[in-house]
This record gives C-alpha cells, sequence and structure tokens, in this order.
C-alpha cells in the first residue's frame, strides 16, 4: 500500500497524539493516530515518498495477529526494531536497552508466553535485580583500587537508579504491545517502579580546579618509588623516589580546561571543527557530538538541536591555538578519546586533588556560573539552561550545588542579634543605651525628612521596641 500523490494531513489531538489523513493508491482514505512527534514525521516521510506502507499497517499485509500469542523475547524484538526506525531511537540507546534485555531481562521472563505474564512476573524480576552483583569490566576496574573501608552498603549490588532503569525498559515492552493489539492488557501498567534517591554529586571548587591545572603547567611530575635492577639480582634491593613526566600533557590540558569554561560534553568536545568557531562574534556552535559507544561522530547533540556559546579568554586562546595547527576546517580540535580522558579519576589523584570524573567538569562549570564563583556576578539560571543545553531547568538544576550553608538561611540573625543591633543604633542616634520601649512614631513624623538617615533606618527596622 503506497500514497497516491504523496500529500497527508494532519493535526495534534487533544491527548497530544498527531492524527494523519491521506488517500492510498485504491482511493481509500487512510487514518493512522501516532503517538509521538517523531513517528507523524516518520509516516510523513513515507507518504511524500510514496513508500511501501505496509509497516504502518500490518492489518493489511496478512491477517490480523492472535492476541496474546508469542513470547517475551519475540515482543522485546518487535519493539527495538520499531524503536529503531520509527522512533528514530540513537543507537548508543539502542545498545544501552539490548544490554538491558540480554543481560538481566530475557533471562528472567523472556520464556514467558505473553498471556501468563501478569504483575508478579515483574516483581520477581525486581527481587532477583536487589541481588545482582555488577558485572561489567568498567565497574570492576574502578573498584579495583578502592580500600575496604571505602565501600558503601549497596555498592556490591546494582544500584537502586540502575535498577529502575531495567524494569523502565520491561514496562516499555509491554506498553508497546498492549497498545498494538498483541497482547490483551499490559500486565505491568499497575506496577509502581522504584524510588530511586538522589545522591550527592561532587564536582571542584576553584582551588582544587586550580590545583590540577597548575599540576598540568609543571608538567604533570608523579613521583613513585623505584627499585634497582642489579640490587635485586645482587640481593640487596635498594629503592629510591623517582619522578616520571605524564605524557601529552598540553593536549590533555586544553581539553580539561576547555571543559571547564564552556561546560560542554565530552563527546560535543569532540566533535567540534574549526567551521563551528566564529572569533568576530567571539562565539562557538554546538552542533555535534562524538559516540563513544558507536564510535563515530553524531549529526546532532544529545538534545537534538544547537547552541551557541560566547568565548572567554582562555577558551579563544585555545581555539586560536588549536586551529592554526588543523589542517583542515573538518578535523576534530580535540582528541577526547585517549587513555588519560578515560582514566581521568587516576590523574585526579596523582595531582592530589578530589577525585572525580570527566563530566563532573561541566558540573563544576555550571556551578560556578550560577553562583557566581570565580566570575564577575551569578548568571541567571534561564542562560545557564541555554549554556548547558537542557530542555527542562529541572536538569540544570541537578548540575547546580552550593559549598553548604553559604548564602542559605543560616545567615539570618538571631533574636538576640537583631536587638543588639537596634540597641547600637539608638546609642549611635542618641549617645544613651535605652532599655525601655520607644514611643510609636506618628506617620507624620514617619515622613519628615528632615529626620536623620539613622533615625529613620531605625524606625523601619527596629519597630515599636527594643
Amino acid at each position: 500500500m503506497r500514497s497516491s500523490d504523496g500529500n497527508a494531513s494532519y493535526y495534534q489531538t487533544k491527548y497530544n497524539h498527531w492524527h494523519v489523513r491521506f488517500v492510498c493508491e485504491n482511493g481509500l482514505v487512510r487514518n493512522k493516530n501516532c503517538r509521538t512527534k517523531t513517528e507523524r514525521d516518520a509516516l510523513l516521510t513515507a507518504i511524500k515518498r510514496r513508500e511501501d506502507l505496509d509497516y504502518w499497517f500490518p492489518e493489511e499485509t496478512g491477517p490480523k495477529p492472535v492476541r496474546d500469542t508469542g513470547t517475551f523475547r519475540a515482543l522485546a524484538e518487535k519493539w527495538l526494531e520499531h524503536s529503531g526506525k520509527v522512533r528514530e531511537v540513537s543507537e548508543s540507546c539502542l545498545m544501552n536497552y539490548r544490554c538491558h534485555l540480554r543481560h538481566h531481562i530475557l533471562p528472567e521472563i523472556g520464556e514467558m508466553f505473553l498471556k501468563d505474564l501478569d504483575l508478579n512476573a515483574i516483581e520477581r524480576l525486581a527481587t532477583v535485580l536487589k541481588t545482582k552483583k555488577p558485572m561489567s569490566r568498567s565497574y570492576r576496574a574502578v573498584r579495583r583500587g578502592r580500600m575496604e573501608d571505602e565501600f558503601f552498603e549497596d555498592d556490591e549490588v546494582l544500584s537502586a537508579a540502575y535498577r529502575r532503569e531495567i524494569l523502565t525498559v520491561a514496562c516499555m515492552v509491554t506498553k508497546y504491545g498492549a497498545e498494538r493489539s498483541l497482547m490483551a492488557v499490559n500486565p505491568f501498567r499497575e506496577f509502581s517502579l522504584p524510588e530511586c534517591p538522589e545522591q550527592p554529586y561532587d564536582y571542584w571548587r576553584l582551588e582544587e580546579e586550580d590545583a590540577f591545572l597548575q599540576w598540568l603547567e609543571d608538567g604533570g611530575i608523579v613521583t613513585k618509588m623505584v627499585t634497582l635492577p642489579h640490587s635485586v639480582k645482587a640481593g640487596k634491593p635498594q629503592k629510591f623516589q623517582k619522578k616520571f613526566r605524564t605524557r601529552g600533557v598540553p593536549d590533555f590540558y586544553d581539553v580539561v580546561l576547555f571543559a571547564l569554561r564552556s561546560g560542554l560534553r565530552k563527546g560535543e568536545i569532540g566533535a567540534l571543527t574549526a567551521s563551528d568557531v566564529n572569533f568576530a562574534k567571539n562565539c562557538l556552535v554546538v552542533r555535534r557530538a562524538y559516540s563513544e559507544k558507536e564510535k563515530r561522530v553524531k549529526k546532532t547533540t544529545k538534545g537534538k538541536t544547537f547552541r551557541i556559546i560566547e568565548m572567554n579568554e582562555d577558551m579563544r586562546q585555545i581555539l586560536q591555538r588549536r586551529i592554526s595547527r588543523a589542517k583542515s576546517d573538518s578535523e576534530p580540535l580535540f582528541n577526547t578519546k585517549t587513555w588519560a580522558i578515560k582514566n581521568f579519576s587516576k590523574y585526579c589523584a596523582k595531582a592530589g586533588v578530589r577525585e572525580i570524573h570527566f563530566h563532573s567538569l561541566r558540573h563544576t562549570c555550571l556551578t560556578n556560573l550560577a553562583n557566581g564563583y570565580g566570575t564577575d556576578c551569578p548568571l541567571p539560571l534561564p542562560q545557564v539552561q541555554k549554556i548547558a543545553g537542557h530542555k527542562d531547568i529541572a536538569t540544570t538544576m541537578r548540575y547546580i550545588h552550593t559549598d553548604g550553608i553559604e548564602n542559605t538561611g543560616n545567615r539570618q540573625w538571631s533574636r538576640e542579634r537583631r536587638r543588639e543591633e537596634r540597641r547600637l543604633a539608638v546609642s549611635a542616634v542618641t549617645g544613651i543605651e535605652r532599655s525601655e520601649p520607644r514611643e510609636q512614631v506618628s506617620p507624620v513624623a514617619e515622613n519628615d525628612q528632615s529626620q536623620t538617615p539613622v533615625i529613620r533606618r531605625l524606625r523601619l527596622v527596629g519597630g515599636g521596641g527594643i
């Protein structure tokens, strides 16, 4: 089935769905209800190109599918195909979905028939996930060098956020099947996802980022205890301290400083080219991102849009130096695939500063801008949101932190402090310390401009008594 003329009309329903209408080859008017804008755009493109539309209308290609037939594994495969072709989910996101299904979901409920799925099935899956230990290579590598007392209570099991993400994928699969009549009802509809308490995110203070950058400027010197080889053979091992210089310090320094000043993600820094920089307007355009999982530069950023960021002096000098060495305008200016960036926390330990991840540099930059740390004045939150490239201000607030009790309610004066301030104000005006209540001031005297500023301020702040 194809469109007769490649034209189609659409409108948005009160349920925020999209109703698409077109005429097929046999002259009949066809209607399709799309639940997302992405699905609507994909259907409109197929209609305009007059492509085969049997995928969008499966009932036209064969007998109507019988409800509640097949297994959860087969339904998950259809959901993955739909996510990639219709929803146009990125390949890196699909890789995460496949990982959750292969390692956690399918071993538990993959072979269950759809008619046998119920609320107990996903509750059993949630119970199993609470006892599972993470086995990924990165997880083991990060914790290999930890001391015994550095482990937290739930450090040896999957985190609450990761378990919630896995269970969300299982619920998305059954929701897809129920919406397309592959299942009579969604068996996981009444399941409540586990609560995920917000965890404190670490970031650098001004003195810590200055200490790390100074360590790189000094050459990234690391001191280690080394044993003389010939002394070991002689049976009298001799040890001494030897200084090692970190490799690739200039490039590493540029990437770290640029991340601290721009707030860009690692993939966005790795995709910057000379064509994205405009020195005349003192700005750069962030329109692409390098995907570590897909091993390629994606055409869009994580938010599927572009943004313009102004450059400060540090960013300008780094880009000028990088562009002068670039061979073409399409060559990436930064290399974010180095071992130092992948193991950023290890270099923090070598420099003697707080160990953080590379993504925490983005937290540090946005925190400094919002709070005015190291700047002339705090930046308004809407502008910080634009720099971060977030669609929702709530996402930006997760990147903004404070240094504890600074500029909080703890700075409010106590009752004793307020009384003392009023007493000092009275003493400064009258030269006497008053302990009895003052008489109420009339409105005429309140507006009398002949009164001294201290007396007028005392009436506004102190009220009737001391």
